[in-house]
């Protein structure tokens, strides 16, 4: 039996964190690793702030140089970064958090709703000039 798009996203919302945007807001200027997991065009017409991009079809091949060289306080074990990933509207954002749960990142949250929530709460949406 095929499974829709739609179901694979529930399913993986099911047992990921996620987290609202305003929770991100609350921790743009923390250790929090934030990361736009659209593809290059999406994100240039519009991203949060500080997040870096790592589009969702390379996250698992350049997660671990990007939390190495994002890393601030040595203290914090890889393993145990906040990691906050997005995309459009939550769906592809959540696939992400589950693999890079799989992979041994257990801080890793999805943000509920994507850029599309954080733009429809009056958040700011940084574009380049």
């Amino acid at each position: 039996m095929l499974v829709s798009p739609a179901d694979v996203v529930a399913r993986a919302k099911a047992t990921i964190k996620e987290c609202t945007v305003t929770d991100v807001h609350q921790c743009l200027d923390s250790e929090t690793l934030l990361i736009d997991i659209r593809e290059a065009p999406e994100f240039n017409r519009g991203h949060i702030a500080g997040a870096l991009l790592a589009p969702r079809g390379l996250l698992e091949f350049d997660i671990h140089g990007i939390v190495e060289r994002t890393t601030i306080d040595s203290s914090i074990a890889p393993q145990d970064r906040d990691i906050v990933l997005y995309c459009g509207t939550g769906g592809r954002s959540a696939l992400a958090a589950l693999t890079l749960d799989s992979m041994g990142y257990r801080n890793a949250k999805s943000m509920a709703g994507g850029i599309v929530a954080w733009a429809a709460a009056g958040l700011p949406v940084e574009t380049p000039s």
